[in-house]
């Protein structure tokens, strides 16, 4: 009986031992710690992918610390999220996640309030229509992208636009004037700029493009296609010059502005040809030049050419070549150089790359002597005509 009574207190003893080492059921809180601390797990695991390069997988450990309890109200969460996805060429999602680290942060780093900046302020959200459809157009900056980043993004977006599918999308695209067809599109960082790439729209001559700010939609006025270029020239020709005969070569570089059917030229550029007008056995020597050509042309469209006249001018100086002068030689050694050109410019009609251009041009010169001369008849004007043509491409 003592026997039995013993081994049960025995076993009693056990058991409170047993209970108190193992202590009272785990609380609420003791279940929630390891949910909360596993945002500052995948934080962690974020930046370690985003040190070796591992952009992507760093931004799949950062969106989901966002779904954690702490994680949803961190701005520095949601500021990883911004530079990680922008660095993938994501700029809609970049913007997204930059506005809501602001809205959750009381005061942006300095470093972060200029990417911040830099996200809302530089691209702007652009609901496209019709980017699968046949023939579709597609959006060419009507002024250069100069800046590597706005490039890579415009590039990202051309990109996502050769994907889509049939229906309207959006992307984000550098804030800016953008050439369609033969219309342009303000793209600007407030509200939702529309952008329709159906061919058809194009050929009817009037647009449906428009801005939409909230519920509203409100028709944009459209403007005539501004296209700038850089434009290399390279010509020659021959002349005669008051009963002699010369030829002429050329090579100019500047710039060609296209408004609509319109286009300007203006170049600046080196000419070898014979200003001099000696008659005799030695013949002129030849002379070297610097001239400006300026001129306005009409492009109209054929087939898969632009043509129309071209009128234009030059004016420039022109210097004889000291080792070509004959034997005590008394002329002049320097000469205004002035006159008028006129004819018909070819060029492609292409939109995209380089477009090759010709242009056959009549001119008109006078070669005005500078300085004094022994010789009355070298102090007169020397007047040349003849046939030029030029070679050129617009770039």
């Amino acid at each position: 009986m003592s026997v039995s009574r013993s081994a049960s207190e025995s076993l009693g003893v056990m058991a409170l031992a047993v209970l108190l080492s193992v202590g009272p059921p785990a609380s609420a809180e003791a279940e929630e710690a390891p949910r909360a601390s596993s945002s500052v797990h995948r934080m962690a695991q974020g930046r370690f992918f985003l040190e070796r390069g591992l952009v992507a997988q760093a931004l799949g450990e950062f969106e989901a610390a966002s779904f954690t309890e702490d994680g949803q109200g961190s701005a520095e969460v949601h500021e990883l999220i911004a530079k990680t996805r922008y660095q993938l060429g994501l700029i809609g999602g970049a913007v997204e996640a930059a506005k809501m680290a602001a809205a959750l942060s009381p005061r942006m780093s300095p470093e972060f309030a200029e990417f911040h900046e830099f996200l809302t302020t530089r691209f702007g959200k652009v609901l496209v229509v019709g980017a699968s459809s046949e023939d579709a157009l597609r959006p060419e900056p009507a002024s250069p992208l100069l800046d590597p980043e706005l490039k890579r993004a415009f590039k990202a977006a051309r990109a996502a636009m050769d994907e889509m599918a049939d229906g309207s999308t959006s992307v984000y695209l550098p804030v800016g004037s953008y050439r369609v067809g033969e219309h342009i599109v303000e793209v600007e960082a407030l509200g939702v700029t529309r952008m329709d790439l159906r061919p058809a729209v194009d050929a009817s001559g009037s647009g449906v493009y428009g801005e939409r700010r909230g519920e509203v939609e409100a028709p944009r006025r459209l403007a005539p296609a501004v296209d700038g270029a850089l434009l290399v020239l390279l010509g020659g020709g021959g002349y005669a010059q008051q009963g002699a005969a010369g030829g002429l070569g050329r090579f100019h570089a500047g710039a060609e502005l296209a408004v609509a059917a319109l286009r300007l030229d203006a170049t600046v550029g080196l000419v070898g040809w014979r200003a001099e007008r000696l008659l005799g056995s030695d013949g002129a020597p030849p002379a070297f030049g610097v001239e400006a050509r300026f001129g306005a042309a009409l492009g109209l469209p054929a087939g898969r050419a632009r043509v129309g006249p071209r009128f234009g001018g030059v004016v420039g100086g022109s210097w004889p070549v000291e080792g070509g002068l004959p034997t005590a030689y008394v002329g002049p050694r320097a000469y205004l150089v002035y006159g008028a050109e006129a004819g018909l410019r070819v060029a492609s009609a292409a939109e995209r790359g380089p477009r090759p251009l010709v242009t056959v041009s009549g001119t008109v010169r006078e070669c005005l002597p500078m300085g004094a001369s022994l010789s009355a008849v070298d102090e007169k004007p020397h007047l040349s005509a003849g046939v030029l043509v030029d070679l050129g491409v617009r770039l």
